[in-house]
């Protein structure tokens, strides 16, 4: 269902964005990544541990899949209500902080922490929107808590991924 203006508020800024930087991959990359998924591997085997070997295998299946996926085009905005992530609506209430991760041109991301204990970092995509335009309109529902990038990100980053 369609969230409706009467359940997220008036609309204060919309964009759309590719739900994560796409890198084109080389055949290295892909094969300096099944040469790391085969090391995984065999360190699993020596250790005779199938379960650390068959997520070895799922992470890399998922990973390559997500190589030669194209991202999606997704629709964000901000509201008087709160932050709609295509159909979803996350209330102000349940929001904790922002920080706007800008390091133009690999990644402008708007990062949300929940007050939820168990929900994870929620990043948007800016696309070609302004970072600042972005923040002052944040400002006046959250407070700018600034946030160091995760470990996972920072190694994504680093394989290009």
């Amino acid at each position: 269902m369609e969230p409706n203006e009467q359940q997220t508020g008036k609309v204060l800024l919309s964009w759309e964005a590719h739900e994560y930087f796409h890198h084109d991959h080389s055949t290295d990359w892909y094969w300096w990544t099944g040469l790391a998924a085969m090391v995984l591997l065999g360190l699993a085997i020596w250790q005779h541990s199938f379960l650390s070997g068959v997520l070895v295998l799922i992470g890399w299946f998922t990973i390559v899949l997500y190589a030669v996926r194209p991202p999606r085009l997704i629709k964000f905005a901000i509201a008087e209500r709160g932050v709609l992530i295509e159909k979803t609506l996350y209330p102000w209430q349940n929001l904790q902080s922002f920080w706007i991760f800008y390091n133009p041109p690999l990644h402008k991301d708007l990062a949300l922490e929940s007050k939820k204990a168990f929900m994870p970092r929620i990043k948007i995509a800016l696309g070609k929107t302004d970072p600042s335009q972005v923040r002052e309109i944040m400002k006046k529902f959250l407070p700018e808590v600034e946030q160091e990038e995760s470990l996972i990100d920072n190694l994504s980053h680093l394989a290009k991924f």
